[in-house]
């Protein structure tokens, strides 16, 4: 019989249940547990020494560096307290060390199960493995469906 984690993993895999599928999708899996801690150090390194990350508003950040100053910024102000939540609705295997991931998910303000709708996003994450660990690439999102005014 499954585990409640066990469980919990299988509905966010949803019909994503190939290994390399799983694989490539810990990566969101390690940045929501990063950010539950609202750890800019831990979201830092899910991503590659040169990675970047796209968010609304004209935010661009590379590198670890860049991206753990500005999670740090945010988790110090407008984003204290928050967590992410989503779930994969595509993925695809670009080859066996790239994949292309898009979630829809968003941003849970402090004390919230679910995502309010000027919070959601959907989210493009290029992820490679690199010595046997996936990393984040490039991570972009977009606010996500009516209402949706998310600004960073």
């Amino acid at each position: 019989m499954p585990t409640s984690t066990e469980s919990a993993l299988d509905a966010y895999y949803g019909s994503f249940t190939s290994e390399r599928e799983k694989a490539a999708l810990s990566v969101p899996l390690r940045l929501v547990a990063a950010w539950a801690k609202n750890d800019a150090d831990g979201v830092a390194a899910v991503f590659t020494p040169d990675g970047s990350m796209i968010l609304p508003g004209d935010v661009y950040k590379k590198g670890r560096d860049e991206i753990r100053a500005f999670m740090a910024a945010a988790y110090a102000g407008p984003f204290k307290g928050t967590g992410v939540t989503g779930a994969p609705v595509d993925v695809r295997l670009i080859n066996d060390d790239v994949a292309l991931l898009r979630t829809h998910g968003g941003i849970l303000a402090p004390g919230e199960t679910e995502i309010a709708p000027e919070l959601a996003v959907r989210s493009t994450w290029v992820v490679v493995k690199r010595d046997d660990q996936w990393y984040l690439a490039s991570y972009q999102n977009s606010p996500r469906g009516e209402g949706a005014t998310l600004r960073w």
